[in-house]
C-alpha cells in the first residue's frame, strides 16, 4: 500500500498560520514524517491548526506530533488548535487524556 492511499496532508501557510488538513491514518511512521516536517518550518509560522476531519485512526506517534505543536506554538506565543475530530480519533483523545491536554474545537 502506497502512503498516498493511507495518509493525505495538505499544507497551507498563510502570514503567521500553518493550516493543515490530516485525512488517513496517522500511525508511527507518517507522525514521525510529519514531525520531521514540522521541525522544517518557517520562523514566522507561531499559529497552527490541525484539520482532522478525515482522520480514522492516531497512533500515539501522532498524539505526540500534536503535542509538540502545542508546546512550539506556546513557546512563540501562538496556539496549536484541533479542528473536525471525528468520532474514532475522539474516542482516541479521551481514552488517553488527550482530550484535557490540547485545544479542540
Amino acid at each position: 500500500m502506497g502512503a498516498e492511499e493511507y495518509i493525505d496532508t495538505k499544507w497551507e501557510i498563510n502570514g503567521a498560520d500553518l493550516n493543515i488538513a490530516i485525512r488517513g491514518k496517522l500511525d508511527t511512521l507518517r507522525a514521525m514524517n510529519l514531525d520531521e516536517r514540522l521541525n522544517e518550518l518557517p520562523e514566522e509560522v507561531i499559529n497552527i491548526f490541525f484539520d482532522l476531519e478525515g482522520l480514522d485512526y492516531i497512533a500515539s506517534a501522532g498524539l505526540r506530533v500534536l503535542y509538540w505543536a502545542q508546546e512550539y506554538t506556546e513557546g512563540k506565543g501562538g496556539s496549536m488548535t484541533v479542528r473536525n475530530v471525528t468520532p474514532e480519533v475522539d474516542e482516541i483523545f479521551v481514552m488517553t487524556g488527550f482530550k484535557d491536554m490540547i485545544n479542540i474545537l
